[in-house]
């Protein structure tokens, strides 16, 4: 079927039960940023492939809110449809909600299903139709109707991480949300995101693409605590070692009736952004209480045995890089015709060499000259471009390992490219030196700092429509907070311990895109009578292509610490390349 064609046949469903409009988020039950092919509802209806975006459908129009990172892509993935595109992110732009108030008139539904929207979501969706006197029905799951050959939910073996990589027991993790939940003053804790699920149980799976999550949800008590999760994912082994560190094993479905069971005595704690409006509704006896979330601040501070595995891990994914760097140069020396896909795979099965390696910790971009200026692009199989001398390949990948999860983004020059592009590509690294050298006050946010990275480029009158960095999990999440580096109000500080990645970047349409993109761990710096203040550490020693640069551009600051930084990544990589692969990287570090 077409989108046009799916459209209809939503519309169809829509008009059996009086709704007026229709919202389709991305979100799968836990709220996730990926999702299992058996929830991709919007991706199935709209054609748009994107991780962010939410589709409206009304008995007339239709319409795609989305992010910065994916206006161009999602234009090219929605232009044969009647679905206009709204570029969220802009000034003037109606959010989809203003959208509804302004089509729709006083009496009309809209539906969701609010298994799909958080609490927090669903209640502002609803206070703000009803200001127009539109209602709003979360009961309808619409995509159960219209996707007959929609995906099963999926399962697979699941395994403990060891406490050697994770370097806390999960009875410990249960002992410390415990003790926040009486500060907070409930009796009963909800955990229904899967990263916090897989944190807290010390669990992992293979359920979500990318990440190594098993679907599950957790209900913490005072003195038990229920795993919720079909149970053809544990073998005997695992399930007697969560026994052992206090879960009882329940059936993932069953969350539901427990929480209905709760009595008038238990007092329900939930983080209305973190929950499915679902799981809130089902607490009908017991008291509910919207707190703050206790994991997620928890999970974002690494403990020194995940700090320590970190390193490691970056200096691994750094060797699989470097080897792929040089594949690509040895393979166009050489005259080989290489695709953007063929470097795709090729990180995959390099990554898959080192030790405790998992898998991508997402689809690796790689993207030549104008597909770079999607933030987002993934190539094909079929429809991928060749790489040729001349011109920039932007790289933006990362794996998932027992000891850590990377992203790295590197930006290659194949070839010739025209002074600007050497302008864009020097101006995006001093950005990048500006944020890992920061020195700044405990209690400081990204907010505060963002504006280091974007000082060069908005210098010269450019931006870029992302933020400049996020947290990233401990074999989990690539993207992790509540920590950030963003123009976005953030009220949480960095704290020692708190990894974040730095990557500002320039993108001009059909042109080019550049990115360069290190991760940074928060360590101590110095006390003063002024306070505590803090520093980035970095974890990833990627070498960076000297050919890009204008030293003309750099300060002699600047210059010292790039060929600083390089003689660090050749001393790391030192006996972990072979001598070709070896005097390829001390031509690529050249000092400059």
């Amino acid at each position: 079927m077409t989108t046009n064609e799916k459209i209809e046949l939503l519309r169809g469903e829509m008009k059996k039960l009086g709704l007026a409009a229709y919202v389709v988020p991305t979100t799968d039950p836990h709220l996730s940023e990926y999702t299992p092919d058996h929830y991709k509802f919007r991706h199935w209806l709209s054609g748009f492939l994107g991780s962010a975006g939410t589709v409206v459908v009304t008995m007339e129009k239709s319409g795609l809110w989305t992010d910065g990172r994916y206006y161009i892509q999602a234009a090219r993935e929605i232009e044969n449809s009647e679905i206009k595109l709204f570029r969220a992110a802009e000034p003037g732009v109606k959010t989809y909600t203003q959208y509804l108030c302004d089509e729709l008139k006083k009496g009309d539904v809209v539906g969701i299903s609010g298994q799909f929207f958080s609490q927090s979501g669903a209640d502002r969706l609803k206070k703000d139709l009803a200001a127009k006197g539109i209602e709003l029905n979360n009961e309808h799951d619409l995509s159960e109707k219209i996707w007959l050959d929609r995906p099963p939910l999926p399962y697979s073996p699941a395994f403990v991480l060891d406490v050697q990589y994770a370097g806390e027991t999960a009875r410990s993790k249960l002992g410390r949300v415990r003790d926040e939940m009486k500060k907070r003053g409930v009796t009963h804790y909800v955990v229904g995101k899967l990263d916090a699920v897989m944190w807290l149980s010390n669990l992992r799976g293979a359920d979500i693409h990318c990440c190594p999550f098993a679907i599950s949800y957790a209900l913490v008590g005072p003195e038990k605590a229920w795993l919720y999760i079909d149970e053809r994912s544990l073998d005997g082994e695992v399930s007697d070692k969560l026994m052992g560190e206090g879960f009882e094993i329940r059936p993932y479905e069953s969350i539901y009736g427990d929480i209905a069971a709760l009595g008038e005595d238990c007092t329900l704690g939930a983080d209305f952004n973190a929950v499915n409006s679902g799981l809130t509704a089902a607490a009908k006896q017991c008291s509910l209480k919207n707190i703050r979330d206790i994991v997620n601040p928890f999970k974002a501070v690494k403990n020194e045995t995940e700090n320590k595995n970190l390193m490691e891990c970056y200096e691994n994914d750094v060797v699989a890089l470097t080897k792929g760097f040089y594949w690509i140069y040895k393979c166009l020396d050489e005259g080989k015709k290489i695709t953007e896909y063929d470097v795709f795979e090729k990180l995959i099965e390099l990554r898959a060499e080192q030790p405790l390696n998992l898998g991508p910790s997402f689809d690796t971009i790689a993207a030549y000259k104008g597909n770079a200026a999607m933030m987002h692009y993934k190539p094909e199989p079929d429809n991928s471009a060749v790489l040729e001398r001349e011109g920039m390949l932007l790289i933006d990948s990362g794996g998932q390992y027992l000891n850590g999860t990377t992203d790295i983004t590197r930006t290659l020059v194949l070839g010739p490219i025209s002074d600007e592009e050497r302008h864009a590509f020097t101006l995006v690294l001093k950005s990048s030196i500006a944020m890992m050298t920061a020195k700044f006050l405990r209690g400081t946010t990204g907010a505060n700092l963002d504006i280091l990275a974007r000082g060069p480029l908005w210098d010269e009158g450019i931006d870029y429509k992302c933020g400049t960095g996020h947290g990233v999990g401990f074999c989990l999440n690539v993207h992790e907070g509540p920590q950030n580096l963003s123009q976005s109000l953030n009220s949480a500080a960095f704290e020692i311990g708190m990894n974040c990645t730095v990557e500002p970047g320039v993108y001009i349409e059909n042109r080019y895109g550049i990115r360069t993109e290190n991760d940074v761990i928060v360590a101590p710096f110095t006390k003063t009578e002024h306070g505590e203040f803090y520093r980035f550490e970095l974890l990833s020693y990627c070498p960076i292509d000297v050919s890009g640069i204008d030293p003309l551009l750099l300060s002699g600051k600047e210059r010292a610490w790039i060929n600083a930084y390089h003689e660090v990544c050749r001393n790391k990589l030192r006996g972990r390349l072979t001598d070709e692969e070896y005097a390829w990287l001390e031509n690529y570090t050249r000092e400059i």
